[in-house]
């Protein structure tokens, strides 16, 4: 993973816009790490699977509680079922990754199930994900879906910054955050459940881009990202190694998590991490004094305090400390990475890596002028039908003559939109191009070619 290098703890060029090798390996590693979540997603999309969205009630159990049926198939099983064991075995004395010969899609199983204070035997048919099982589960709780939308909106700015700025150690490290959010939230998609413990490959890689990828990759590269935003601290510009300190610290991290078979490390590094990462951005928000600084700060700093302290309902629930309210919890904790990578979004867009005025001016005014001229359009269809029909009987000159009209409208009415807009919603702009119209009228006027 590549942040910065040693040119690129130096002022950069004038537009800051200079490709060179590290933008580039940031680039690959950002399409590679979503490229992989994107395909271990669809090698699990095509595995058995009883269809059902479920959740491990607690760390420390194998149980699975179960919340909605995706698939539709009949079932035995009910909405709060906590499934203990398949064909008569405890969920916990199943190897995992290693696949049961009975676990195959068409075959009809019977699950032991706690169902409040009842122990049951019910049978479950195993089938195969279909796609409105995959839309239904971004449907049946409102959470994850706002959470995908969140993170649409946080990669498309972290990809904007970066193609605007490749040269920026800012620019990269959001790239690198927003991408490996990105690639837990594509895993995210589809549920895990027995469909992923009774597979080799889907259970490392949804193991890793679910659970794992937290303290691996996406604190260290949260506290990287305020290691050089909005500009490298003193002591990276000295030591540019320290930006990589934080992978390296997952790299521990991940080797403790593997060798101790516990989630313990994974949690504690996490939120230890992002602890530093909210500490590295308050010494910022009192050492940068410059007004473009703190007023990045300013959208960073809030954004990040209140993603933190969304993202921290995970621990309660991660350590049983809630009880039955552990996935309440969750969900509220899920709107806590979006609302951190929004904060971190408007520091980065409003305050010079790109103008984004120029993109709410020219949305603004070209879906005013869509609208204008679908309007124009239609309506003179109908007119020019109702007029020319009755004489030539044709209604094809009234649309070649309507497309004509749009034609010679669209400079003249986009013209007077764009001026609309900008002198209601953006009048100092408005104000200044008149008086620079103004000048050039005089200047124009008034000079005497002949002297």
């Amino acid at each position: 993973i590549i942040l910065m290098h040693d040119e690129a703890t130096q002022p950069s060029d004038q537009d800051g816009r200079r490709f060179d090798r590290a933008a580039m390996l940031t680039l690959v590693f950002a399409l590679l790490i979503l490229l992989t979540s994107t395909a271990q997603l669809i090698y699990r999309y095509f595995l058995p699977t009883d269809g059902w969205l479920s959740v491990t009630d607690d760390l420390n159990s194998a149980e699975l509680l179960y919340f909605a049926n995706l698939v539709g198939a009949p079932s035995g099983l009910l909405v709060q079922d906590s499934v203990t064991g398949v064909e008569g075995t405890p969920l916990g004395q199943y190897p995992a990754g290693e696949t049961p010969p009975f676990w195959y899609a068409g075959n009809t199983l019977r699950y032991d199930v706690q169902r409040g204070d009842q122990s049951l035997t019910v049978a479950v048919p195993i089938v195969h994900w279909t796609f409105r099982a995959f839309v239904k589960n971004l449907t049946v709780d409102p959470a994850p879906l706002i959470n995908l939308l969140g993170i649409v909106v946080f990669l498309g700015v972290g990809a904007l910054a970066f193609f605007r700025r490749p040269d920026d150690p800012a620019a990269r490290a959001l790239l690198i955050f927003v991408s490996v959010i990105a690639a837990q939230t594509i895993s995210a998609l589809l549920p895990d459940g027995l469909s992923t413990v009774f597979d080799p490959v889907a259970n490392i890689t949804s193991g890793f881009f679910g659970y794992v990828i937290f303290g691996v990759l996406i604190a260290p590269a949260l506290l990287s990202f305020t290691l050089v935003f909005p500009h490298p601290k003193p002591i990276v510009v000295r030591r540019p190694w320290l930006a990589y300190a934080p992978f390296l610290i997952g790299a521990v991290i991940f080797v403790a998590l593997v060798t101790t078979k516990a989630w313990q490390p994974g949690w504690i590094g996490t939120m230890l991490m992002m602890l530093a990462s909210l500490i590295a951005l308050g010494h910022s928000v009192l050492t940068m004094r410059d007004s473009v600084s703190r007023a990045q700060l300013l959208w960073a700093f809030g954004g990040f305090v209140l993603g933190i302290g969304l993202f921290l309902f995970n621990f309660p629930a991660a350590f049983g400390w809630v009880g039955d309210a552990a996935y309440a919890f969750t969900v509220v904790a899920n709107l806590g990475i979006p609302i951190m990578g929004l904060g971190l979004g408007m520091a980065v867009l409003r305050y010079r890596l790109f103008d984004i005025e120029v993109i709410i001016r020219r949305t603004t005014a070209y879906a005013l002028l869509t609208a204008l001229l679908a309007l124009i359009y239609f309506g003179s269809v109908v007119i020019l039908q109702q007029a020319l029909t009755p004489l030539i009987g044709d209604a094809t000159p009234a649309v070649v003559l309507s497309t004509l009209l749009i034609a010679a409208l669209f400079l003249p009415l986009r013209r007077r939109v764009q001026s609309a807009i900008d002198r209601r919603f953006f009048r100092r702009k408005y104000d200044a191009e008149k008086v620079l119209e103004r000048f050039a009228a005089t200047a124009r006027d008034e000079t005497d070619l002949d002297v």
